[in-house]
């Protein structure tokens, strides 16, 4: 099973979602893998016969991710959301601002794409990726078309603009991608432990916002070898234990199941 489907079945069940938007559908792997009541698929084409996908709650929108906010398509509030979109961090961050006026208190997003795998796969396009890979004299023919952008730059933003949130970044060859959640969610779920030690991870912000507030000034030194020497900024976390505390989080939505 593709990582990305295991991962959101996973997160749909502990949080009991039914309500569901991916934004970057394409080949439909992934959106035709799941099943919500609810379900919006978005992508400027898709590469398969809609007709036999829509229906039951499936609903597919072939335009833009902006088309489709700014005719206010979908429904009001989302339960969980996929971006897999155009692979820039403009975008990708654009599709989250707008994305976030669909959220609720109890809401997971996941965002893939956010560690480039060398110095080519973190270029702005993929024509220049390619380039850039065929012009290196150690490539080894492997993964030519590897392309994830600039999509890393999301995460500077996230610390810096959006401090109610928490998030944790799934490591391994598997496919890297960002979870983001609310942290009021853990002030609930501390208060119902007040009788037990608070033994999960922390999802701490980045702790050198002077750092990010510099960066600001000038993005395009968030490379591909600053994000390396940064690492920290991800806050990497294994799925078994993010899905643990999320069993946590959500203990409320999982007793109404």
């Amino acid at each position: 099973m593709d990582w990305s489907i295991r991962r959101l079945k996973s997160i749909q069940q502990i949080i009991n979602a039914k309500r569901y938007l991916e934004i970057g559908v394409q080949a439909g792997t992934t959106f035709r893998s799941l099943k919500l009541d609810h379900m919006d698929g978005v992508d400027p084409r898709f590469l398969f016969d809609v007709n036999r996908v829509v229906g039951e709650g499936r609903h597919l929108h072939e335009m833009t991710s902006d088309q489709f906010f700014l005719k206010n398509l979908g429904v009001e509030k989302y339960d969980l959301v996929f971006i897999d979109g155009l692979h820039t961090y403009d975008q990708t961050y654009r599709d989250f601002c707008n994305v976030s006026l669909r959220l609720h208190s109890r809401s997971v997003v996941v965002v893939d794409d956010v560690l480039p795998c060398d110095q080519h796969s973190a270029l702005r396009t993929q024509d220049e990726c390619i380039a850039s890979r065929t012009a290196d004299a150690n490539f080894d023919g492997k993964n030519l078309r590897a392309w994830h952008g600039d999509v890393f730059r999301l995460l500077v933003f996230l610390n810096l603009f959006h401090t109610s949130l928490c998030y944790a970044t799934v490591p391994g060859d598997e496919g890297v991608q960002t979870v983001i959640w609310s942290r009021a969610l853990e002030v609930e779920a501390r208060m119902r432990q007040q009788q037990e030690p608070w033994t999960h991870p922390p999802f701490a912000v980045f702790d050198r916002p002077q750092l990010l507030l510099k960066k600001m000034w000038n993005l395009k030194s968030v490379d591909y070898d600053w994000i390396m020497k940064h690492k920290k900024l991800y806050n990497f976390c294994s799925e078994s234990i993010l899905l643990d505390y999320f069993n946590v989080l959500f203990a409320d939505d999982q007793s109404r199941n």
